[in-house]
Formats: C-alpha cells, structure tokens, sequence
C-alpha cells in the first residue's frame, strides 16, 4: 500500500517500510509520529482520494535519527564599496520510518 501524506507543510508519497527525510519533527529517536493528514492511499488499481485529507486513515511513522543538511553558503559582495558578507544556513531534518499504513 502506498499513501501520499502531508508533514509540515510538505507532501510525501510512502511506502511501507520506506525511509525518507523531512523537516525536523519532535521527538527522540525510537519515538513514533502519527500522520493523520493522509492525502490519499493507493493499493493496487484501487485509489482513495480525500478531499482535501482521508477521513480515518493514519500513517504510523519512526523517527530513525536526526541530522543537519549539507551547509549552504551565501556571499554578498559589492564592488568598489567594500561590502563583503558570507553566511552559512543549514537545515534540520529528521530521518522518518514508515512502520504502518492504515486506511
């Protein structure tokens, strides 16, 4: 069965057992996450939209561990002014588990 699920903001398509990354979410590692704002299930031929979310299904998830994206670097320069500027961003995420999925 695959589900496509909405977490913060941000839409996902699962599968069981499958491991993808999102934008940090509370929790310890080992510790489960509900996603109750499922989009829609898809299981074989059979496709169930929600409208906008599915009423009852869920989405168990684990949280595998939590990390930092790659640095992203920004320099701002402006010639004959003196004008130089470097800053470095990165992103939290959490590495998530899909344990179940329930429609």
């Amino acid at each position: 069965m695959i589900a496509i699920i909405e977490i913060k903001g941000k839409q996902y398509r699962v599968a069981e057992q499958q491991v993808f990354r999102t934008l940090q979410v509370a929790g310890e590692p080992g510790d489960t996450v509900n996603a109750d704002r499922v989009l829609a299930t898809i299981e074989g031929d059979k496709l169930n939209l929600g409208k906008p979310a599915l009423e009852g299904a869920a989405v168990t998830l684990e949280i595998v561990r939590h990390a930092k994206t790659p640095k992203i670097t920004v320099f701002r320069f402006q010639s004959k002014k003196n004008v130089k500027r470097t800053k470095g961003y990165r992103d939290k995420i959490s590495y998530l588990r899909v344990k179940s999925i329930s429609a």
